[in-house]
């Protein structure tokens, strides 16, 4: 395909390359009041001149609406809003009495739900599938791990940047309201949230060590019983997901801080094994 080739509305493939290589810096520009709305101008400012080019007042609006409105979403399908935003632009550029909130309305409508689907996608199950599949390599000193974990997380989320670009300018806002009529985001959501669940459990198992070291003595005579395979015999493993549990009670429900939790677990660690109550 040219890259000249025309989409649906005014913007080539070109252009939406050059949207789109903007568009990766969008978590770059990041501030408190506004979070990501400098990189989301940013990424959309060669689209705009294009757009208004025969507008300078529309054109200079629309840079301002975007730099004083709110913006934050999952990087990843941030694409979605950016061309969505671009097709209702063009409409703007082509109609006087186009009501410009509904673009505001657009992307605060989107930031929720794209953002629950692209945190629970690649924070919570992506990232946490390809840190299972490598951490062995890298605690070993594999150099292949951390290059293999890039990997695995970055080709995709590149690809659904570009996608979500694509589709979000191609559909324009006819992509809310087929989502809204399919339920395929909530859908997709569940999916994830099930995969990232199982990815977790399978990195408690496997990663997690934690065994007890106490045995009870044998009235007999014979040989004492160990402690570890009385556990081992109600749950395999449960000591691991009984810790696991634990940080995640800590963390979620009690707000403890993720540093003061590891020094906590380092100190209690050490003192149980010098106690011989863990191995």
């Amino acid at each position: 395909m040219s890259s000249n080739q025309t989409t649906n509305g005014k913007l080539t493939n070109k252009d939406l390359t050059q949207i789109y290589g903007r568009y990766i810096h969008l978590n770059g520009m990041n501030d408190y009041p506004g979070q990501m709305h400098a990189g989301f101008t940013y990424s959309i400012i060669p689209a705009l001149k294009k757009i208004y080019a025969d507008n300078k007042e529309k054109r200079i609006d629309a840079y301002q609406r975007h730099m004083n409105e709110y913006f934050n979403v999952t990087p990843y399908l941030g694409g979605l809003p950016l061309g969505v935003v671009l097709a209702m632009e063009e409409q703007n550029a082509a109609d006087d009495d186009f009501d410009t909130s509904t673009i505001t309305g657009i992307k605060t409508a989107l930031m929720g739900p794209l953002s629950a689907i692209g945190d629970t996608l690649f924070h919570a199950t992506l990232r946490v599938i390809a840190t299972a599949v490598v951490i062995s390599m890298a605690s070993a000193g594999n150099i292949l791990g951390p290059i293999l974990f890039m990997l695995i997380f970055n080709i995709p989320q590149f690809i659904c940047r570009w996608w979500s670009l694509k589709s979000g300018y191609s559909m324009g806002t006819k992509l809310l309201e087929q989502a809204e009529s399919s339920g395929i985001m909530e859908k997709i959501s569940y999916a994830a949230s099930v995969i990232g669940l199982a990815a977790i459990g399978a990195m408690t198992a496997f990663n997690v060590s934690l065994s007890c070291a106490l045995t009870i003595p044998n009235a007999a005579g014979g040989d004492p019983t160990a402690v570890q395979s009385l556990f081992d015999a109600v749950c395999p493993k449960i000591l691991p997901l009984g810790l696991v549990l634990l940080c995640y009670w800590l963390l979620a429900k009690k707000k403890v801080n993720v540093i003061p939790l590891l020094l906590g677990l380092l100190v209690v660690g050490v003192i149980l094994r010098l106690l011989g109550i863990i191995a």
